[in-house]
């Protein structure tokens, strides 16, 4: 599986396992994850609920974000901003 955000690959999702709507896994970033580091810690601060909203609405849209399973087949991920997860 790998992680994309628009057409850009971020990385493998390495060790993916799958629970009724979620996907756990590690992603192994590649070059292009760098840009986007400041954007996921925010996404995990649980401190400061509203870090996430000072990023660009292009990054907080779902319909961006999505994985490549290994049947090469696109997967639509979504941002559950009240638990700060990853869903599938």
């Amino acid at each position: 599986m790998f992680l994309y955000y628009q057409n850009e690959c971020l990385g493998e999702i390495d060790g993916a396992t799958i629970e009724g709507p979620w996907t756990y896994g590690k992603i192994k970033p590649n070059e292009n994850m760098e840009k986007f580091k400041e954007f996921f810690r925010a996404v995990v601060d649980g401190d400061d609920p509203s870090a996430i909203e000072k990023f660009d609405d292009a990054l907080l849209d779902d319909d961006n974000w999505f994985i490549i399973d290994n049947e090469k087949k696109r997967v639509g991920i979504l941002f559950q901003e009240s638990t700060k997860k990853i869903t599938k």
